[in-house]
């Protein structure tokens, strides 16, 4: 069900603006002065996008919609993340943001979010013939498994359990291998939906912001798996951990501790595979550490 600040009937003070959108970070400015702010990293697949309310006399907040989806700020809720997903086709998106006056009237701005292509590397892996192409008998354990995780990343929290900006949660090395193209044992099985950090074995491995704990269990392909909520449909994962250290329905605090390095699951040496969905997209986790606006 959408979203709504009071009574929208009275149009009376409703202006539309388009404006050209600047590369990084712009503004969405309505005549009256009300103002949003859009920072990004790039308008690419796979991306993050922060939008900000920034305070201004006789307005109460605003609606903003793209791509079917309606994200509410308010005075207690000012930001909202939009993602551009993994597999978004490039093109042309408008997006529409509609500032709710106190007065009962709106205003409204609108702009065309032109999302370019991206190329995304192809490897070559080797691993168990069992993880390649899991046996008959754990085909239905790899359903399930699927079925729970998308019902964990359905449960969305609305408002902001977050704690300033995100952290790298271990401080190996990044492999930048976010939307990887993966051949495993000579035939196309995935594509990457994180990005790699090596570590040593039973390294730790900290959680990437607050939150709660929604899922710390044995997954086939992603051994030991944690998925924190951070709220406003923002969710990390890791995986193929040695140790679990934490519990489903635990909140935890920005840097804690919520595992350790491991090779468990569809895995070819210790390593954390750490991802971040955005309500049903998968973005690249290190979008999301260049979001100047959350320090």
């Amino acid at each position: 069900m959408k979203k709504s600040f009071g009574c929208l009937t009275l149009l009376a003070c409703l202006s539309v603006a388009e404006i050209a959108l600047p590369s990084e970070k712009a503004l969405f400015q309505a005549p009256s002065g009300a103002v949003l702010d859009l920072e990004f990293r790039s308008l690419q697949p796979g991306e993050v996008l922060l939008v900000s309310w920034l305070d201004a006399p006789g307005v109460r907040g605003a609606v903003v919609v793209f791509r079917d989806r309606e994200y509410v700020l308010t005075s207690a809720q000012r930001f909202a993340f939009i993602g551009l997903d993994l597999g978004l086709e490039p093109g042309s998106f408008p997006m529409t943001v509609t500032f709710e006056r106190t007065n009962g009237g709106r205003e409204a701005v609108r702009r065309d979010i032109v999302v370019g292509a991206k190329e995304f590397p192809r490897k070559k892996l080797w691993v168990k013939e069992s993880f390649a192409v899991p046996p008959k008998e754990v085909e239905e354990r790899i359903r399930r498994e699927a079925e729970l995780v998308a019902w964990v990343y359905g449960s969305i929290t609305s408002r902001w359990l977050g704690d300033g900006a995100f952290l790298q949660p271990n401080e190996g090395k990044v492999f930048p291998n976010f939307g990887q193209r993966r051949i495993y044992n000579d035939a196309p099985r995935s594509t990457h939906t994180g990005v790699d950090i090596a570590a040593p074995q039973g390294d730790p491995i900290r959680a990437a912001n607050a939150g709660n704990v929604v899922l710390a269990s044995h997954l086939y392909l992603s051994g030991n798996a944690i998925i924190i909520d951070h709220g406003l449909g923002v969710f990390s994962f890791y995986g193929h951990m040695s140790k679990i250290l934490v519990k489903r329905g635990q909140a935890v605090g920005k840097g804690d501790v919520i595992g350790t390095c491991g090779t468990t699951g569809r895995s070819t040496g210790p390593h954390l595979h750490w991802a971040i969905r955005v309500f049903d997209s998968h973005v690249d986790p290190l979008s999301l550490l260049e979001l100047g606006s959350l320090r």
